[in-house]
C-alpha cells in the first residue's frame, strides 16, 4: 500500500505542477489585459514604497513663501489686493532671489470702487477745467496708488525673474489620440512655448494631453513676467497625485507648454529656452539634464515627505521683512497659498492635505537634484519574466516540499522580492513591478497548498488507518508528515526484535473457561501494547499469547536496541503490577519470557495486495530472536538478549568507575548464560540474562563461565 501512496505522491506533484502552470498562464493573461484593479494596486505599491522609505532630506535651493493662517490673520482675507503681491515680489527681489514662481492666478483686473471713483472725479475735473494743476496732480497720484494692477506689473518688470501660473483647460477624456482643431492660444503666451519638439523613434503610442482653452494672466502681467508655466494637474484615478505633466499641447500640433515647476527649474539652472527640448515618449532635455517621462509626457514625482517638508517662510513675514537677510539669496522661491480653504489641496503618498504649490516646489527640487523615478522600458518584459520565474520555479519547488517548507519558501520569496524592489526604489529610483510577481507567488502557493492539503489529508487518513495499530501515535504523526520515511515494499534494515510469550499458557487456558482466558489475556496484551507504544516500538503481530515487536522501522531509530531494552524492563515491571492485581482478585497471575536480538531483516508490507497485507519482518535474525525468547524457559530468566544486542547497548551502559560511559542505561545486570547453538543455525551465539538492579547499584556485565557450545532446541 505504501508503494501505492508513493505513486500517489508523484501524481500529486504532477498535478501541483500543472496547477502552477495554469496559475502562471492566468497571471500572464491578466498582465497583458491590465485590469483596472491590478493597475491601481501597482500604483498603491509605489505609495507604500514612499511610506516605507519615509521622508528624505530636501535640498536647500528651493524655498516656499506661503500665504498661511498667520498671513491671513495679519494681512486680511484672501485673495489679497495686488499691491500686497507687489510688496512680496519687491521683498524677494531686494533679498536676491534667483527666480520666483508665483503659483497664483492673475487672470482678471483688480478694479476697486476707490479707483473707479477717482477716475470719475478726475474726468469731471478735466471736463470742467475748474481743477487747479495741483489738484489734478493729486488725483493722478491717488489714481496711481489705487491702480494695484499697475503696481504689480511694475514689480514683475523690475524683478525680471518671475514665472506666472498659466491655467490650461484639459478635458479628461481628451487624451490626444486624434488631432482635433482647437482655438489658437493667445499670442502673448507664446513666449513660454517649447522651441524644440520631436517624437521618439520607439514607435510607441504617444498620448500627450491636449488643452482646449486657457485662463492666461493679464497681458501686461504676462509681458512683464520672465515666463509662464502651466499648472494643469490631475490625480490618478485613485485620487493620489504621482505625476507632473511636464508638457501640455495647446494650439497647433507642435505647440507644447512646459509646466510651472519645469520653467522655474530651467530659469534657476540658467538653461536658455532654445536648449530645452521635448522628446515625446522619452523625456525633456534641459541642457545636460534629461528628465524621464512616459507616453503622456508625465514625470513621476519623488515626494520629499508630508506637507511642510520643504523650507518655507510665512508671506506676512516676507512682506514685513521679518526674515534674516540672505534667506532667499540665490534661491528658487515659489509663492502660493497654504491656509485652510485657500489652496489647491492634493493627496500624495505621505498626506491627503498637500498644498499644490509644495507639489510644484517638489518638482523643482527633483529636477535641480536630478532625483528622478524611473519606470524602465524593460518594466513590462521584466514583469513578464518574473511571472514565469515565480509561477513555474516556485510552483515546481512547492510540489516537492512539505507545507512548512513551502510556506517558508513562499514567504522568503515574497519578502526577498519586496526588499529588492524597495532597495532599487530607494537607492536607484527604479520602480519595478510588485503586484504581478507577488500575486503570482501568492496564488501559486495557495493553490498548490490547498491541493496538497486535500490530497494529503486523504493520504494521512490511510496512513493513520494502517499504522495506528502498529506503532505509537508519535510515529504515525511522523509518517504523515513525511510518507517517504515509510517507503517500504520490502527492504533491508537493521532492527532490534522483541518476542514475548506467556509462560505455561496452554496449561493456564485448559483450566479456565474461554471467557476467563480471553478477558485476562486481553488485559495482559493491552498493558504490554501500551508499554510498547510508550517506547515507540512497532507492533508486528499477536500470535496467540505472544507479542512480536521491533524497532528501527518504519522510522529510522538509531537507538533501537536501547529502546528495546527499556521496553522489556518496563514490560516486566508492568507485569508485576498486573500480577499483584490478579492475586488480589483471586486470579492466577500470568508470567512471560522476553527475548531480544539485533540484526538485519527484511521489513515491509507483505501479503496479498488489496486483500490482506501485514507490515512485518522476516529473516534469520528474526528467527534467532524467536529462539532466544524460547531460551527463557531453559535458563529460567525472564529476559534474554543476544550478544548482538549487547554490542549495541555497551556504549550507553552507566558502569561503575567509567566516567566516559554514556550513562543512559543504568542500574541493570547483564549476566552471561553461555554459548548456545540454536537448532537450525550454524553459528554459535552468546546469550545473556537481563534484570533490573537497585538504584544505588551501577550497571554491570557478568560474563558466563567458559561453556562448550551446546545445541539447544528452543520451544520455537
Amino acid at each position: 500500500m505504501l508503494t501505492v501512496w508513493l505513486g500517489k505522491t508523484k501524481r500529486i506533484e504532477r498535478l501541483g505542477l500543472d496547477l502552477a502552470v495554469l496559475v502562471t498562464i492566468v497571471m500572464l493573461v491578466l498582465f497583458m489585459l491590465k485590469p483596472y484593479l491590478l493597475v491601481r494596486l501597482e500604483d498603491a505599491s509605489l505609495d507604500t514604497r514612499f511610506v516605507l522609505r519615509g521622508p528624505r532630506p530636501a535640498g536647500h535651493e528651493v524655498k516656499l513663501v506661503l500665504v498661511d493662517e498667520p498671513s491671513i490673520r495679519e494681512l486680511g482675507r484672501w485673495p489679497w489686493s495686488r499691491d500686497k503681491h507687489a510688496r512680496l515680489i519687491e521683498a524677494l527681489r531686494e533679498d536676491g532671489a534667483k527666480v520666483v514662481g508665483y503659483d497664483v492666478i492673475f487672470s482678471e483686473s483688480e478694479a476697486t470702487e476707490y479707483l473707479k471713483g477717482l477716475g470719475e472725479i478726475s474726468q469731471a475735473a478735466g471736463l470742467e477745467k475748474k481743477a487747479s494743476s495741483e489738484l489734478q496732480a493729486i488725483l493722478r497720484s491717488k489714481m496711481e496708488a489705487a491702480n494695484t494692477d499697475a503696481q504689480f506689473a511694475q514689480s514683475l518688470h523690475r524683478a525680471g525673474n518671475v514665472v506666472l501660473a498659466l491655467p490650461l483647460i484639459v478635458p479628461v477624456e481628451n487624451i490626444a489620440t486624434t488631432k482635433p482643431r482647437f482655438p489658437e492660444a493667445p499670442e502673448f503666451i507664446h513666449k513660454a512655448l517649447f522651441m524644440l519638439v520631436r517624437e521618439s523613434r520607439s514607435g510607441e503610442a504617444l498620448e500627450p494631453y491636449q488643452a482646449t482653452d486657457s485662463i492666461p494672466p493679464l497681458k501686461h502681467f504676462a509681458d512683464a513676467a520672465v515666463s509662464l508655466g502651466h499648472v494643469f494637474s490631475i490625480p490618478d484615478l485613485d485620487g493620489i497625485t504621482r505625476h507632473e505633466y511636464l508638457a501640455i499641447r495647446y494650439g497647433t500640433e507642435q505647440e507644447y507648454y512646459p509646466s510651472f515647476g519645469l520653467e522655474v527649474a530651467r530659469l534657476y539652472l540658467g538653461v536658455p529656452r532654445d536648449r530645452m527640448s521635448l522628446i515625446l515618449g522619452v523625456g525633456v532635455r534641459l541642457g545636460e539634464v534629461v528628465i524621464p517621462t512616459d507616453q503622456k509626457a508625465r514625470m513621476l514625482i519623488d515626494h520629499v515627505g508630508p506637507e511642510g517638508s520643504l523650507p518655507h517662510v510665512s508671506a506676512t513675514d516676507v512682506i514685513h521683512r521679518r526674515f534674516p537677510p540672505g534667506t532667499f539669496t540665490g534661491k528658487a522661491v515659489l509663492i502660493g497659498a497654504s491656509a485652510l480653504g485657500t489652496y489647491d489641496q492634493k493627496a500624495v503618498p505621505f498626506s491627503a492635505n498637500f498644498p499644490g504649490v509644495e507639489k510644484n516646489a517638489t518638482v523643482v527640487e527633483n529636477i535641480l537634484h536630478r532625483r528622478f523615478l524611473y519606470r524602465s522600458v524593460w518594466a513590462d518584459p521584466t514583469d513578464f519574466g518574473l511571472i514565469l520565474l515565480f509561477g513555474l520555479g516556485v510552483g515546481t519547488a512547492l510540489t516537492r516540499m512539505r507545507a512548512l517548507q513551502g510556506m517558508a519558501l513562499a514567504v522568503s520569496a515574497t519578502i526577498g522580492y519586496i526588499v529588492l524592489a524597495q532597495y532599487l526604489f530607494v537607492a536607484h529610483g527604479l520602480w519595478v513591478g510588485a503586484v504581478y510577481p507577488l500575486l503570482t507567488v501568492g496564488l501559486v502557493f495557495t493553490s498548490v497548498t490547498v491541493l496538497k492539503f486535500m490530497t494529503e489529508e486523504k493520504q494521512a487518513k490511510e496512513i493513520r488507518a494502517m499504522f495506528s495499530s502498529y506503532v505509537s501515535p508519535r510515529i504515525v504523526s511522523e509518517l504523515i508528515k513525511d510518507p517517504e520515511k515509510a517507503r517500504l515494499g520490502g527492504h533491508r534494515r537493521e532492527l532490534t526484535m522483541l518476542f514475548s510469550d506467556v509462560v505455561g499458557f496452554t496449561t493456564f487456558s485448559e483450566r479456565r473457561t474461554a471467557e476467563e482466558v480471553v478477558t485476562q489475556l486481553n488485559e495482559y496484551l493491552g498493558a504490554m501494547t501500551e508499554v510498547v507504544f510508550q517506547w515507540n516500538g512497532t507492533l508486528d503481530k499477536f500470535v496467540g499469547d505472544a507479542v512480536v515487536v521491533f524497532w528501527g522501522a518504519p522510522l529510522d531509530q538509531p537507538d533501537h536496541a536501547e529502546l528495546a531494552i527499556k521496553c522489556a524492563l518496563h514490560m516486566r515491571k508492568r507485569l508485576e503490577e498486573l500480577q499483584a492485581k490478579w492475586r488480589a482478585e483471586g486470579k492466577v497471575p500470568l508470567d512471560n519470557g522476553i527475548g531480544i536480538n539485533t540484526g538485519e531483516a527484511l521489513v515491509g508490507n507483505m501479503g496479498a495486495e488489496g486483500k490482506k497485507m501485514d507490515y512485518t519482518m522476516i529473516g534469520d535474525h528474526v528467527n534467532l530472536a524467536a529462539r532466544v525468547e524460547g531460551l527463557t524457559r531453559k535458563f529460567k530468566a525472564p529476559i534474554v538478549i543476544s550478544e548482538y544486542t549487547l554490542e549495541h547497548i555497551k556504549p550507553i551502559l552507566a558502569t561503575e568507575g567509567d566516567p566516559d560511559s554514556g550513562g543512559r542505561l543504568g542500574h541493570i545486570l547483564i549476566q552471561g548464560l553461555g554459548t548456545v547453538k540454536v537448532k537450525g543455525k550454524d553459528r554459535s551465539v552468546v546469550v545473556y540474562s537481563l534484570r533490573t538492579l537497585n538504584h544505588n547499584e551501577p550497571s554491570r556485565i557478568v560474563e558466563s563461565e567458559s561453556l562448550a557450545p551446546q545445541e539447544i532446541e528452543s520451544e520455537r
